[in-house]
Order: C-alpha cells, then structure tokens, then sequence
C-alpha cells in the first residue's frame, strides 16, 4: 500500500465518522424539535384555553359592573326622594308640635309647674 492509499483510507474513514456524527445531531435535533412542538402545542392549548377565561371573566366583570351601575343609580334615587320628602315632613311635623303646643296652651294657659308655686 502507498501512502496515497493510506492517505485516502484515514479519508474514507475520517468522512464516515463525520457522517455517522452528524446523523446522531440530527437524530438529536430531530428528536428535539418533535419535543419542542408538542410543548408549543400544549402551550398553545392552554394559552388559548387562558384567553377564553380571561374572556368570559371581562365579560362577568362588565356585567357586574352594570349591575353596580344600576344599584348606585337607584340608590341616588332613593336619596334624591328622601331629601325631597324629609323637607316637607320635617315642616309638617314642626307644624303639627306648633299646633299641639298652641292648642294646649289655649286650653290651658298656665303650666302646671307655676300653678304649684303660686299654690304654694
């Protein structure tokens, strides 16, 4: 055998072991991009299976927050007629204790407490 033979055997051998180690990357490789898209997948799932939560919980919020809306509003409503009622009936009631206390009078114009001093 002649050097240039040896020379293209080491070759020969060199180039198969370089093959052989790059068909083992790429089984690797292979190996891993299979893993990375089934976790993209499940991500993607799960991403999607979060927005339709995140969805369906805006729009319990907003529902919420109406329903709030309309409790404040009739609540302001309510305090709008009382202080719209409290005047009159506050009039109404120092109007009827005026009454009563001029009626009494009338009837009897002088209180108790002085008829028992001066009968004393």
């Amino acid at each position: 055998m002649s050097a240039s033979d040896v020379l293209a055997v080491v070759a020969a051998t060199v180039v198969a072991m370089l093959v052989a180690g790059l068909a083992v990357v790429l089984v690797a490789l292979t190996r891993t991009l299979r893993d990375f898209r089934a976790s993209v997948t499940a991500f993607q799932t799960e991403a999607l299976q979060l927005l339709d939560d995140a969805r369906q919980a805006t729009a319990d919020a907003a529902i919420e927050v109406d329903r709030i809306e309309r409790l404040v509003t009739s609540a302001e409503h309510v305090g709008d007629a009382k202080r719209a009622l409290a005047t009159p009936v506050v009039k109404a009631m120092a109007f009827g204790t005026g009454v009563s206390r001029a009626t009494r009078k009338l009837r009897d114009p002088e209180p108790p407490a002085r008829r028992r001093k001066s009968a004393s």
